[in-house]
């Protein structure tokens, strides 16, 4: 991942909590006016808030390890995946179908790694 790609990110998350935060609105309320999933929410203000005091050594998030590569999740009980890529395009696939989901994950690796 690019760190311009990041940043950019960033500030439309940092901007979209600071409207959350200036709002009345629930959890769910906002993401479903935003366009967005409350897990990307949750993860994005916990990730903001970390970043607010310490800098993540080389960007990495918790699904990768040192190397940069990803590692395993296991997806229980979903009815659907969304994948926000860098760029802020989201994907979103069936979780039960292994295969897809897998494809797209691999896909966006792959196109992440072209950009960086």
């Amino acid at each position: 991942m690019g760190q311009k790609q990041r940043s950019g990110a960033e500030s439309v998350w940092r901007e979209r909590l600071a409207r959350f935060e200036s709002g009345n609105l629930t959890v769910a309320e906002f993401c479903d006016r935003e366009g967005v999933s409350n897990p990307s929410f949750y993860q994005w203000r916990k990730r903001l808030k970390d970043d607010d005091g310490q800098s993540r050594q080389r960007g990495r998030t918790d699904r990768e390890d040192e190397s940069g590569r990803f590692v395993p999740v296991n997806v229980a009980a979903l009815i659907e995946a969304e994948i926000e890529l860098p760029n802020g395009i989201k994907v979103r696939v069936p979780a039960t179908n292994v295969q897809v989901l897998r494809t797209v994950i691999l896909a966006a690796s792959d196109a992440c790694q072209e950009v960086a």
